[in-house]
């Protein structure tokens, strides 16, 4: 009985941490792209959305998620210069520091940026990395104003969070 009892929280326990961080081993080709904007889930288009890398002495990564239900607009789009291609934390508020670290959204006759908030603690944190496989796994939040409102209406702020896992093109 205890030792029925330890292998299942054995095994409960292993399946909770590999939940919690997935790895790339046998899965060059998974796309999981998650996206909620002000709490809301939005389903996103993989076909159509991209995350990449360039490659040279300023190497940005470029997130681009679109959504399902409008793809021709461009849906929320992070970029982050200077990446260095390692796991790590990069903060939108950085910006001010001389790194180039937005944020911005287009859907509709909507544009917001992560800029036009002011002061901005969002983060892109990247969890995983397998530059052989050409893989990456992160998270990202952050908040986006309304550039042009609607004459007479408020600014209107949208925060945005999600996940990211994929295989990374270089350009």
């Amino acid at each position: 009985m205890r030792l029925r009892f330890f292998l299942l929280a054995l095994g409960l326990a292993t399946g909770l941490a590999s939940a919690q961080a997935p790895d790339f081993r046998g899965a060059a080709g998974l796309t999981a792209l998650t996206l909620q904007l002000n709490g809301q889930l939005v389903v996103i288009d993989t076909a159509f959305s991209r995350l990449e890398i360039s490659t040279g002495v300023n190497q940005v990564l470029s997130l681009n998620l679109v959504r399902a239900d409008s793809p021709d607009d461009q849906g929320l789009t992070i970029l982050i210069d200077q990446f260095p291609l390692a796991p790590g934390q990069y903060r939108f508020k950085e910006i001010l520091s001389g790194h180039v670290r937005d944020a911005s959204y287009r859907y509709g006759t909507t544009t917001a940026y992560s800029t036009t908030c002011g002061l901005n603690d969002g983060v892109v944190e990247v969890l995983a990395i397998d530059a052989q496989r050409h893989t990456i796994r992160g998270t990202f939040r952050a908040v986006l104003c309304e550039a042009e409102p609607r004459p007479g209406a408020k600014r209107r702020r949208f925060a945005v969070a999600g996940t990211f896992q994929s295989v990374y093109a270089t350009r």
